[in-house]
């Protein structure tokens, strides 16, 4: 790529195609994420009912529908494939991704649009999650289309521009409400009115605000009302159980310190943290740009609002990740005009490091300190092929003597990882967050009238979503499914272990019976002898053959 011209105008929409939609289905779902949110919007389309969602046919209240919705719609299109369940986070991605470009394409120039858009499609943080089936991503579609929309309204001049693209503001929220409940409005209120204020327009938010909640009301509106009138509890247990105690509790769910997200925020622009000191650095004497105070706004203070919040993941940042690839597209090119050294040391780095990697993973291997069998031993290879190429796309970088050639280099090193990766997880990987290989193992035992129990919804999840079946029992643990099961009607689904041997002396007289495990407990002596007991890694199969057979 040294002399090879590059236009991102082409490169980029090819990156996508190449890193997006090509692994797609090529590695198994991930439990439980992926296998919930799949089986739920299977379930969504497979009973017609897309009001309330359900998961093994049990009431789960944690999430709104739009997520749902999506994932359903891409199903019905591209079908029961793991293709299918993860397209709506990756088109989420692309959208997303547009946003930004339309952004910048009319507040900036065309050329700073495409390395913006092409930065943040090669973050790390964003094609992990775009290639990953969770709500995140499309989320961060409709918040980034909110924060596009704001923009646009702010420096509109016309009272027409100004009333659509509030709308449209209003209209995102709304989505954004629909995917993943009201904190997905803290967000815009949170940057907005700051820059408001900053840009000395505070009257103009408090003269636009009623029309964007407005439409935001609106649009959550009818499915609103349709849950409240399907399931009268949803919005107690949704406001007070999911958002109240989540985030502010002093039991909140994934309770982490403030620091928490500042790893997950450096790995997650990765490659890109490699010229990010340099980036930052020539932004100097660029923030009289509205543009740029907007970002830095949008970056930093939903950062600190999830920084503050008890409960804490990984993901919640993904927000953020859109301001900074602005940022760093900015800063990118004025450092590069400039000829700056940082970015060229960068790169060194970026590729010793990458290097010490390779070789790091075969000296670890053939020290026999890695998790693997014997016949994995080409596992580490492919992983040195990772981060070899990784290294050898900064070596080019750095050879590079245009700015697109670089950049088109960066945006090429996690290729490896997201074509590569899906066969380099250890069968001690597979055989405990990936079930689908061990469903394939055991389908020649499970019949339509073969009655399925699960330890916990991870493995019911798999039940659910490989053997099509809504009618699997619970046994033991409720984990996320216990507001489901506390309804009378679904009451019958769990099975207390101590229970469990009678349960399946009664199943048995006129079904086979199924108990899938995870982790099995010490139950030596307590459950009737097996007609055939099945292990792999974490997994156990313990097969009843009904007593009529």
């Amino acid at each position: 790529m040294r002399h090879l011209r590059i236009n991102l105008a082409t490169w980029v929409p090819i990156f996508f195609i190449i890193l997006y939609l090509l692994p797609l289905g090529l590695r198994d779902l991930w439990s439980p994420d992926e296998l919930r949110y799949a089986e739920i919007s299977r379930e969504m389309v497979s009973s017609g009912d897309w009001v309330v969602p359900r998961f093994n046919d049990l009431r789960y209240f944690e999430k709104p529908v739009m997520g749902y919705w999506m994932n359903a719609v891409s199903q019905l299109v591209f079908g029961e494939t793991n293709f299918a369940v993860r397209a709506a986070s990756a088109f989420s991605a692309l959208g997303a991704a547009f946003c930004i470009f339309l952004l910048l394409a009319r507040f900036a120039s065309r050329p700073v649009a495409w390395l913006s858009s092409g930065i943040y499609l090669s973050m790390f943080m964003v094609s992990g999650v775009g290639t990953y089936s969770v709500l995140d991503s499309m989320l961060n579609l409709w918040l980034t289309a909110s924060f596009t929309a704001f923009y646009f309204a702010i420096r509109s001049e016309e009272l027409r521009q100004r009333a659509k693209y509030y709308g449209l503001a209003g209209f995102y929220c709304g989505c954004a409400v629909l995917t993943k409940g009201f904190l997905a409005l803290a967000l815009p209120v949170l940057v907005v009115v700051p820059y408001m204020f900053w840009d000395k327009q505070f009257k103009t938010i408090l003269k636009w605000g009623w029309w964007v909640m407005l439409l935001a009301v609106l649009v959550c509106l009818p499915w609103g009302l349709a849950i409240h009138a399907a399931e009268p509890d949803y919005w107690h247990y949704f406001f007070w159980i999911e958002h109240i105690q989540r985030f502010a509790a002093d039991n909140a769910q994934h309770s982490a310190p403030v620091w928490y997200y500042l790893p997950f925020l450096a790995a997650g622009v990765l490659p890109w943290l490699f010229w990010s000191p340099s980036a930052i650095g020539h932004l100097k004497g660029q923030m009289h740009s509205p543009l740029l105070r907007y970002a830095l706004l949008w970056a930093i203070l939903p950062l600190l609002f999830f920084s503050m919040a008890k409960g804490k993941l990984a993901t919640y940042i993904l927000p953020i990740m859109a301001p900074l690839a602005i940022l760093f597209a900015f800063g990118i090119q004025q450092a590069f005009a400039k000829s700056c050294k940082g970015l060229t040391w960068g790169s060194w780095l970026n590729a010793v490091l990458f290097g010490l990697l390779a070789v790091t993973t075969l000296v670890l291997h053939y020290a026999g300190k890695l998790p693997l069998d014997a016949e994995e031993a080409y596992r580490p290879w492919l992983l040195f092929s990772i981060f070899a190429f990784w290294s050898a796309m900064a070596f080019i970088a750095i050879k590079a003597t245009s700015l697109n050639g670089k950049v088109a280099s960066y945006m090429l090193m996690p290729l490896g990882l997201f074509m590569l990766a899906w066969a380099t997880f250890p069968n001690v990987s597979i055989y405990s967050k990936m079930p689908a290989k061990f469903m394939q193992q055991i389908s020649h035992l499970v019949e339509p009238n073969t009655v399925l129990v699960a330890d916990y919804p991870d493995t019911m999840s798999a039940f659910n979503w490989y053997f099509k079946r809504e009618d699997v029992y619970l046994v033991g643990q409720k984990g996320e499914v216990r507001y489901g099961l506390e309804y009378p009607d679904s009451q019958h689904r769990f099975i207390e272990t101590k229970h469990l041997a009678e349960f399946i002396e009664q199943q048995r007289q006129h079904a086979p019976v199924m108990v899938y495990y995870r982790d099995k407990p010490d139950m030596d002596g307590t459950l009737p002898e097996t007609t055939e007991r099945i292990d792999k890694g974490r997994y156990t199969i313990l097969y009843y053959q009904a007593a009529a057979d």
